[in-house]
């Protein structure tokens, strides 16, 4: 029996590994991923559920404990920045309101 419907386009697998790790990191949404790559946006999920990732030379050579530090660094220096963002911005809104106060209202 033939199939009346087109192939299913073929990517490379480095090519959906580091799509995969795009959507992963936050750096790319799937839709996005899929409509560049010229694919479903299912199939974007499916490569980025698999788990599979590129083999680094640190997961070759660099002590488990090392990564697992490295990892804990990384994350604190993103909550870090995050907990600066959230302080501008909240110091930003109390300026806003105090200016929107009468004079003397202390």
């Amino acid at each position: 029996m033939i199939s009346t419907d087109s192939p299913k386009r073929h990517i490379h697998l480095g090519t959906r590994l580091e799509a995969a790790e795009r959507v992963r990191s936050g750096r790319a949404e799937a839709c996005d991923i899929a409509r560049a790559l010229g694919v479903d946006e299912a199939e974007v999920r499916r490569w980025v559920e698999s788990g599979e990732k590129p083999v680094t030379f640190d997961d070759l050579f660099v002590p488990p404990e090392a990564q697992r530090l490295t990892r804990r660094a990384q994350r604190l220096v993103a909550l870090i920045a995050q907990a600066d963002r959230d302080i501008r911005a909240l110091t930003a809104r109390l300026v806003e309101g105090r200016r929107g106060e009468p004079q003397g209202a202390d």
